[in-house]
């Protein structure tokens, strides 16, 4: 999974979080939430956690459909 770095940083500034409280709260290691700050993918576990932590509703805000190759499930073009 790959995501849209400058509304994953957007989220944390938003609720004033850290790289290493949204990975304790997600149960990753820190370097995953850095990978995907930098623009990298990250495996399907942590997807899922990521997923899971932030909602389908949010999560599918920043993910980068584009980038890895998918079409947004929940978009009306499905």
């Amino acid at each position: 999974m790959i995501v849209k770095k400058e509304k994953l940083q957007a989220y944390l500034d938003k609720h004033e979080m850290t790289t290493a409280t949204l990975a304790r709260d997600m149960g990753v290691d820190e370097n995953e939430v850095k990978t995907l700050l930098n623009g990298g993918a990250v495996n399907e576990a942590t997807a899922r956690r990521f997923i899971y932590y932030l909602g389908a509703d949010e999560a599918v805000k920043l993910i980068d459909w584009a980038a890895i190759g998918k079409q947004n499930p929940l978009s009306d073009k499905g």
